[in-house]
């Protein structure tokens, strides 16, 4: 008896999460978000009828790769945004650890393709923006209004504030990562980090340092754990 009309194949999620890991790679080469809807099939290895049944379009397959990394980042927002807090200079320097840790291990290639698709066509940059980068920012936000609440940074827009933190680092990650500066001009990250964090308290912080919550611990880089697919 075949299958009620309209209704899946029972492993339908587990077909398109594969697809969706094996567009991403070709996404991710340096004339992926040109690739056509055909060459993101054949990357695939599926017909473009098969990835069209998945994904809709072309539009749709970028969508579903922002998405998946949007679902599988969840718990490591969440650790951002609610973690037990250290000391604002240690909480905002383990911050920065964990945003260049996951960086490098597969979030860089999706801010890249992002970035590339998103200020190329127009109607994916609202999807990368609601998948990827706001959700980052927004989690820092909930960190860094905490600190505010605990009188270690100065009353501001928290917004401007996380723009504030995270816009040279990820700037800083792109150059060294996607645009090949760690081979062209290397850049020391711990020394950047220090400076940069220099420049963020002499602009929002107080002086003060709260004492750590409990279970707020020093985590150090091999111990962090960002998603991977």
């Amino acid at each position: 008896m075949g299958r009620p009309a309209g209704s899946r194949n029972p492993d339908f999620e587990a077909t398109r999460a594969s697809l969706v890991r094996a567009v991403q790679a070709r996404l991710a080469t340096s004339d992926g978000v040109r690739a056509s809807f055909r060459e993101l099939a054949a990357a695939a290895g599926v017909s473009v009828a098969t990835l069209r049944h998945y994904f809709g379009s072309r539009e749709g397959v970028i969508e579903a790769v922002m998405s998946q990394w949007h679902q599988m980042g969840q718990r490591y927002l969440l650790e951002v945004a609610t973690g037990p807090l250290l000391p604002v200079r240690a909480s905002l320097a383990w911050f920065l650890d964990f945003f260049a840790l996951g960086f490098r291990r597969g979030v860089g290639d999706i801010h890249a393709i992002g970035l590339a698709a998103g200020m190329r066509e127009p109607t994916l940059g609202p999807t990368y923006l609601c998948h990827v980068l706001d959700p980052t920012l927004e989690a820092i936000e909930a960190r860094l209004a905490r600190h505010v609440a605990r009188g270690e940074l100065r009353p501001s827009d928290v917004r401007h504030m996380a723009l504030s933190l995270v816009s040279p680092a990820l700037l800083a990650l792109l150059h060294q990562g996607p645009l090949g500066g760690e081979g062209a001009r290397p850049l020391a990250w711990e020394s950047f980090c220090s400076d940069h964090l220099e420049a963020f308290f002499r602009a929002f912080g107080t002086g003060y340092e709260a004492p750590a919550e409990a279970g707020a611990r020093v985590t150090r880089s091999e111990d962090l754990q960002p998603p991977r697919q």
